[in-house]
């Protein structure tokens, strides 16, 4: 399996502890039976809680740009050291992300999503050039 495809199913396991995670949380804080529930009558959840919630929506919206790409660099054969390269700073740069904005560090957090950003250039590269 090609790098891309491997940071690929990492990432897609990454989002799947941290969902585990937010899982475990509700229920815990809000017992078995709300968390079961639809959740519309529990409170905003707020401090690390909230900041876990919004890094999953972000780690989502990343994976929805990078994954096409991937597999676009994957289909055309255009595999190369600059995106494999990109696909690695990609994932290392999404966990630090998470860890970060769960932890509610605000500048740390806005480089590693940028990182992020240079990763899929990287491994968009081979498509654009």
């Amino acid at each position: 399996m090609t790098a891309e495809m491997t940071v690929l199913a990492y990432i897609g396991i990454f989002a799947l502890i941290l969902t585990l995670i937010q899982g475990t949380r509700n229920v815990l804080v809000l017992g078995l039976p709300a968390a079961a529930g639809n959740q519309h009558d529990i409170d905003p959840w707020t401090g690390w809680n909230d900041r876990l919630n919004r890094a999953i929506r972000n780690l989502i919206e990343a994976i929805i740009i990078f994954a096409p790409v991937a597999v676009a660099v994957q289909l055309s054969g255009l595999n190369n050291d600059s995106s494999a390269t990109g696909a690695y700073i990609f994932l290392i740069a999404r966990i630090a992300h998470a860890i970060v904005y769960v932890a509610g560090i605000p500048y740390v957090r806005t480089t590693a999503w940028f990182a992020g950003v240079v990763g899929i250039l990287m491994l968009a590269s081979p498509l654009l050039g």
